[in-house]
């Protein structure tokens, strides 16, 4: 049974604040009004709260979950208010220490670093908050006490919104492998390829560059200008390929692979178990990214765990939408979605399109129009070339744009841009065919400075 503790009013006796329980690296707490909440670690409440540095996979995973509903814990009740995904990688037969990766950091998600501290001391570890999740890379040996070489990865929720096209509300949604194994790729793995590794002892100066990249490569290398770069997307991504094929061609290793393939290992130790063919939604993490075979060779079986920080669902499977646009899968995103979010490239295209659409239909509108008025009013207007008198002027800059001034019955009208230049030669075509035929002398064309 679980022991609770309260602070109780010296006189009155009465109980102030929460019920608390500490039990096997999970606290349980019972709020006055009666809500009930637990937080802390599952990989060490599976462990009887000795530590969570070891192994935990997916099937220790349901059995820790099981074994919650001993304490009246019920998975599909058991609302999610945050929680974290991670790794715990082996970095010792690779033969690059702990310290060595997280110095080769350079860029993670645009956000600025900050140093964690573990066990009171810092330089042991890195996070980058971002709205909605931080992501985390630290010493789990420093933290844990041990005479090892483990480096932490890791992706924290902070807030629920950051994954709620996933369909996970509850404790029982991680129980899913299909939605668990989309979650890790979209929000674990998919930034891990985003962050940009580069070890500076592995190409110290650009004098081996090509002459294209020298004087690139001191802001390439530099974790302050990919921060305050104000480039695109497409732009920053452009400077990313770039680097990492630098690092390709003239580094002595790539420590980002070598970091991808303790991961890649990892994930396929995390979903083995003797009733492996019982998770099938995992087979999608097998094939993640394409790793070079050298850096293959280089990593080993690590550690996987999966904390829940705070306890508090989307229904069957969902609908698969496709994009507009490139007809690429959109299924997981916002249930309005029409568009995939590959850098806005395909919603602004639509958009674009949508927009040369109406401007093409206006136009037509207007040249309608404008014909209507040469071959149906005849000699019944004055037609004056001038500029936009409505352009606001710039002193010392000339007005470029185009304009005429079309006057019918004592009104005038105003078309400008390329509607004014189709009138132009519309008018000047009609005029040339009335000199051939004698055209009247009340038709003209005036230039106004």
């Amino acid at each position: 049974m679980l022991k609770f503790s309260v602070l109780t009013d010296v006189n009155s006796k009465e109980e102030i604040g929460n019920r608390r329980a500490h039990y096997k690296g999970l606290d349980f707490i019972i709020e006055p009004k009666g809500k009930a909440k637990i937080k802390g670690s599952i990989h060490k409440f599976f462990n009887d709260g000795l530590h969570n540095a070891n192994r935990f996979t997916y099937e220790n995973f349901i059995e820790a979950v099981n074994r919650l509903s001993a304490y009246g814990v019920k998975p599909e009740r058991t609302r999610l208010k945050s929680f974290e995904i991670g790794l715990n990688l082996d970095t010792s037969t690779c033969k690059i220490d702990t310290k060595t990766f997280l110095d080769s950091i350079l860029y993670c998600r645009g956000a600025q670093r900050s140093e964690m501290e573990l066990n009171g001391k810092t330089g042991y570890g890195y996070a980058y908050k971002t709205t909605n999740a931080t992501y985390k890379f630290y010493d789990k040996a420093e933290q844990s006490k041990l005479q090892a070489e483990l480096l932490r990865v890791e992706t924290k929720f902070i807030r629920m919104r950051a994954i709620e096209n996933y369909g996970i509300k509850s404790l029982a949604d991680l129980l899913d492998s299909e939605k668990l194994s989309k979650l890790i790729a979209d929000k674990f793995l998919k930034p891990i390829d985003e962050t940009i590794f580069f070890e500076w002892e592995q190409i110290k100066t650009s004098r081996r560059l090509p002459t294209k990249y020298k004087s690139k490569f001191k802001d390439l290398r530099n974790p302050n200008w990919w921060i305050k770069d104000q480039r695109s997307n497409t732009d920053r991504q452009r400077n990313k390929e770039s680097l990492e094929r630098l690092i390709k061609t003239y580094a002595k290793r790539d420590i980002k692979n070598i970091l991808k393939g303790l991961i890649l290992l990892e994930i396929s130790a995390f979903t083995r178990s003797k009733k492996c063919y019982e998770y099938t939604g995992f087979e999608n993490l097998k094939n993640w990214n394409c790793l070079d075979t050298n850096a293959k060779k280089s990593v080993t079986d690590t550690q996987r765990i999966v904390c829940a920080d705070s306890t508090d669902h989307r229904e069957g499977k969902e609908k698969k939408k496709y994009c507009l646009t490139c007809g690429k899968e959109i299924t997981g995103q916002k249930s309005d979605s029409k568009y995939c979010n590959d850098q806005r490239k395909c919603r602004d295209k639509a958009y674009n399109l949508k927009v040369s659409k109406k401007k093409q239909a206006k136009r037509s509108q207007k040249e309608k129009e404008i014909l209507h008025l040469i071959k149906d009013l005849g000699n019944e207007f004055n037609l004056i070339r001038t500029t936009n008198p409505n352009r606001k002027k710039i002193k010392g800059v000339p007005s470029r744009k185009t304009s005429v001034i079309a006057t019918i019955g004592g009104r005038k009208k105003y078309y400008h841009g390329a509607d004014a230049r189709f009138f132009l030669n519309e008018f000047d075509k009609r005029t040339k065919t009335e000199l051939l035929t004698q055209c009247p002398d009340d038709t003209r064309l005036e230039h106004a400075q």
